[in-house]
């Protein structure tokens, strides 16, 4: 059967039991090593606890792998599209300015060398 663990389904589970009002409690183990670097983070954090900062932690997780995925050449591709159409509506301005000023004027290409 797919989805959540057994484990992690049976409310008579060590780890996550009930508590009132339906929210559970989930308990888990971290080695010392582990558990100063959770210190440290949680007082940089300004969380108001280490359980509102361990919340957090595992809800943000879940958030980020519903996420719909961003891929990398997806964002250069709309980049892409987006500077070809500020290049195009600089191009269309630069034969605007030209027409105003006239020809041979603010045209680096046409600018005297000594």
């Amino acid at each position: 059967m797919g989805g959540i663990p057994t484990r992690l389904r049976n409310d008579q589970n060590a780890g996550a039991s009930a508590a009132p009002g339906g929210s559970r409690t989930v308990t888990f183990r971290l080695s010392g090593s582990e558990f100063d670097t959770v210190a440290r983070a949680l007082q940089a954090s300004g969380a108001r606890s280490l359980s509102a900062f361990a919340r957090d932690a595992v809800l943000g997780q879940v958030r980020a792998l519903q996420a719909p995925a961003v891929t990398l050449s997806g964002d250069l591709t709309t980049l892409t599209r987006a500077l070809t159409d500020v290049d195009a509506a600089l191009q269309e301005a630069s034969k605007r300015i030209r027409r105003v000023l006239g020809p041979g004027r603010g045209d680096p290409g046409e600018m005297e060398q000594d």
